[in-house]
């Protein structure tokens, strides 16, 4: 009878081990997702960039009147909306990872 329960011990102590190591590989896989999601955004901020201050500079160049500058107004409107669209999944994707880490430490306290 005594060994019948040391062996469920040991297996349910084995299913809640497997079932940790399942879970804590899961929220590694998730920060990770998540610091690479950063990484990614910041990389795409310095074109995004790039092309607002040839457009600034393009501005600067074209008359009043000119139906070019309404090209170059529109496309100033479109860059600055992605790199609205790329602030909010930077700030997303980097409180994401935070809560992702404090659960993963909270899980191995």
């Amino acid at each position: 009878m005594v060994n019948l329960n040391n062996n469920n011990k040991r297996k349910n102590n084995n299913s809640k081990n497997n079932h940790n190591n399942n879970n804590n590989r899961e929220y590694k896989r998730l920060i990770s997702m998540g610091r690479n999601s950063v990484d990614i955004i910041n990389e795409l901020y310095n074109p995004i960039d790039a092309i607002n201050r040839f457009l600034n500079l393009a501005l600067q160049h074209i008359d009043e009147d000119s139906q070019s500058r309404q090209f170059i107004l529109d496309s100033k409107s479109g860059v600055r909306k992605m790199s609205s669209l790329l602030k909010r999944l930077n700030n997303y994707a980097k409180r994401m990872e935070k809560e992702m880490v404090r659960i993963t430490n909270n899980h191995h306290e």
